[in-house]
């Protein structure tokens, strides 16, 4: 029987699949589905939509459109801000699985008063609930204003890093975007600054045509490409940022079965998430981790372990 366990930011979670923040919301789906995912969350650890400190509109419609191989959205991290968030905070604390919190901001002060009003508020979470594992920092989201400055530099990503290093005991992991040249580097920068992990990669910044008037579809005019179209892109990145750092990787972009998780692991990464296919098929989660199983089974890897970085028998190539 294969073990499908993983050991990610000091917490044993029962599979490697998280979910890509912004793609599933537990509390809504366990109120408008008919099934409970608050007690029945497939995934082995939990990520909210991005919170800002300020509540966010978001971009103008259209938001979303489909490609031949994914989908380009333009959300803008809407999100009703932190003082709304705060109230879903002991429901959120008292998931059965660790949570990371994502944390958006205009400027490294939206960051440090998100990160300082969580802490502030979890301070008051009765001690028999699931502790918060940390908080996933986002510097990489395409689809607004700000959204590329800090994770598109080095200097920039590791004083965000240092900034909100003091704030917390738990976990930081940073959200880092692939619309760069050389993503490793920044990798290195955040973890030389007190990140605790690595998530890559975010939407790849894409533009789609109205075939009518061959003007841009989107309301935002640009969105993030996500879905399979992207995932050889993450596979790169996900592979040299593993040889670069010695947190845990969490690999995400374009992830549809249970190979796609073999072959992140294979490039270094610890753990995944799921965002694109939760879209069109809500138990993706538990057919992934299912196939996963069967693939692990079929080859004989006995554990995750066994494999991770093994697509690279000198870390070397990678670069």
């Amino acid at each position: 029987m294969v073990d499908l366990s993983v050991s990610l930011l000091g917490s044993r979670l029962r599979h490697p699949v998280l979910n890509a923040s912004g793609t599933f919301d537990a509390l809504v789906a366990s109120r408008t589905m008919d099934r409970d995912y608050v007690r029945e969350i497939p995934f082995s650890a939990y990520v909210p939509k991005t919170v800002t400190l300020e509540a966010r509109r978001g971009n103008p419609p259209p938001r979303v459109t489909e490609t031949p191989c994914g989908m380009i959205n333009a959300i803008g991290l809407e999100n009703p801000g932190l003082e709304r968030f705060l109230e879903e905070l002991p429901q959120l604390a008292a998931l059965p699985v660790p949570v990371l919190i994502s944390v958006g901001g205009a400027r490294p002060t939206d960051y440090a008063a998100v990160v300082g009003g969580a802490e502030e508020a979890l301070a008051a979470t009765p001690p028999s609930m699931p502790a918060i594992l940390g908080y996933e920092i986002n510097v990489s989201c395409p689809n607004v204003a700000t959204g590329l400055s800090t994770g598109a530099d080095a200097r920039a990503t590791a004083a965000l890093v240092g900034e909100l290093r003091p704030l917390t005991r738990r976990a930081l992991v940073v959200k880092l975007t692939p619309n760069v040249t050389a993503v490793a580097p920044i990798a290195a920068a955040a973890e030389e600054a007190g990140a605790d992990g690595i998530s890559l990669i975010n939407t790849i910044k894409a533009l789609v045509l109205d075939p009518v008037t061959l003007r841009p579809f989107l309301g935002n005019t640009f969105g993030g490409l996500c879905g399979p179209a992207i995932k050889p892109i993450a596979l790169r990145m996900v592979a040299e940022v593993a040889a670069a750092v010695s947190v845990p990787v969490i690999g995400m972009g374009g992830i549809l079965g249970g190979l796609d998780v073999l072959e992140f692991v294979a490039c270094g990464a610890t753990a995944v998430a799921v965002g694109a296919a939760t879209f069109a098929d809500t138990g993706a989660a538990e057919r992934i981790v299912n196939e996963l199983a069967q693939e692990m089974s079929a080859r004989g890897i006995r554990n995750l372990a066994e494999i991770r970085g093994c697509a690279f028998d000198d870390p070397r190539s990678r670069s």
